[in-house]
């Protein structure tokens, strides 16, 4: 009896073991295809009433702008990303028209700088997700026609509403991680 109990507990551990190894694989795995969510950092969106434009960077790049005379009002955090290149990321432009003042962001998922009729290629600004993976999720672009003015977001029920109000949706400009990461 004792042999017996003894093969069933050494086949439990073992099963356990094995069990717990392939779940390591599992995440080493995810590692191998993953940007480190640790390094990533919160992207803030602001307003410019004297742009009547809507723009998307880090927090202390809208305040230092503002220390040199813009006018950018911070609105809200909107999505994380990394600031540095990254393994499985691409860059993510800021691309502005100069007669309306207005902002997209598009990415380069080929190693090109992404071009757009009227705007002037600016610079990275992030680097994100060229697909859904890894947790992330998409960035939506919605477009004001009446004013020219981009809005982002990553809630499908508030690009809902912009587009209810008139806006346009503008597709997905990105793959970002979710604040909530």
């Amino acid at each position: 009896m004792k042999g017996f109990l003894f093969a069933v507990l050494s086949f439990n551990i073992l099963g356990g073991i094995s069990s717990t190894a392939e779940y390591l694989k599992i995440q080493h795995r995810e590692s191998n295809t993953c940007a480190d969510p640790n390094l990533t950092q919160t992207y803030t969106q602001a307003y410019s009433p004297s742009q009547t434009a809507h723009a998307i960077d880090v927090i202390y790049d809208f305040v230092n702008a503002n220390a040199h005379g813009t006018d950018w009002q911070i609105q809200r955090d909107t999505f994380l990303a990394w600031r540095t290149p990254q393994e499985f990321t691409v860059p993510l432009y800021v691309l502005n028209n100069p007669t309306t003042h207005d902002f997209i962001y598009l990415m380069s998922t080929d190693g090109m700088v992404p071009t757009a009729s009227a705007f002037n290629v600016g610079s990275i600004i992030a680097y994100v997700y060229p697909t859904q993976i890894c947790g992330s999720v998409p960035l939506f672009a919605l477009f004001q026609d009446v004013v020219s003015d981009h809005w982002y977001t990553t809630g499908q029920t508030e690009r809902a509403g912009f587009v209810e109000s008139g806006w346009i949706d503008s597709g997905i400009a990105a793959y970002v991680l979710p604040l909530s990461s």
